[in-house]
């Protein structure tokens, strides 16, 4: 006997719209004040201990122990710069470096998730379509992914020091692709905020102007 597997047919016109106001609820809970304000407060926390004090896995640590900027906050490196980098460090800067790369098993996560909230909460208020802000918010995830990427890379490179590995030249390319992924994310973010000001500037004007009519109107 033949039997036959059932085929799941496209989504209807209905199923569609059934399924936009579960994800507009989605969005809209997510990107609350609350959501937004806990996740920038622990991004602030982070991001000041990574880059403005002397904490043993901060990044001005790591660059006073190894006399350069470590790897991951620069755009790009290559196989050789890695290895040298590491080999510059001496022991303690790879102590230092190794402490760092413990710290940043949260940032990226705590990064991405505060510039995923604010991008979605402001492109929400442009009526922009699900897919297109599906789409863009994509954008804060790659950047995290590539991050964690960039990470594993780091880890791998420290465990096999003195000698090169496989993924040094990895390292570089995660580098740029994850600066690459933020900084879009970043300037779409900008853009938005320029364009929900510039619309709110406006509606306010006409609220104003609606009190005293124009000469066209007397």
């Amino acid at each position: 006997m033949i039997t036959t597997t059932p085929v799941r047919l496209p989504e209807s016109p209905e199923e569609r719209q059934r399924a936009s106001p579960r994800l507009a609820s989605t969005a809209r809970h997510l990107t609350s004040w609350q959501w937004w304000a806990a996740s920038g407060s622990i991004f602030a926390i982070s991001a000041a201990g990574f880059f403005a004090t002397r904490a043993p896995f901060s990044i001005p640590t790591v660059e006073s122990a190894c006399g350069q900027a470590p790897l991951d906050v620069r755009f790009y490196s290559t196989a050789a710069e890695v290895n040298g980098f590491l080999a510059a460090c001496g022991a303690d800067g790879r102590v230092a470096y190794t402490n760092m790369q413990l710290a940043d098993l949260a940032y990226p996560a705590v990064f991405g998730l505060f510039m995923l909230l604010s991008l979605v909460a402001t492109l929400r208020r442009l009526n922009l379509g699900h897919r297109t802000l599906l789409a863009v918010a994509a954008l804060p995830l790659l950047g995290t992914a590539f991050d964690y990427a960039e990470n594993v890379f780091a880890w791998r490179a420290l465990r096999a020091f003195p000698e090169p590995t496989g993924t040094d030249g990895l390292l570089g390319l995660a580098s740029a692709a994850k600066t690459t992924a933020f900084w879009l994310a970043g300037l779409l973010l900008l853009a938005g905020l320029v364009v929900v000001a510039g619309r709110t500037l406006r509606a306010h004007v006409r609220r104003q102007s609606t009190g005293f009519p124009s000469t066209e109107d007397t």
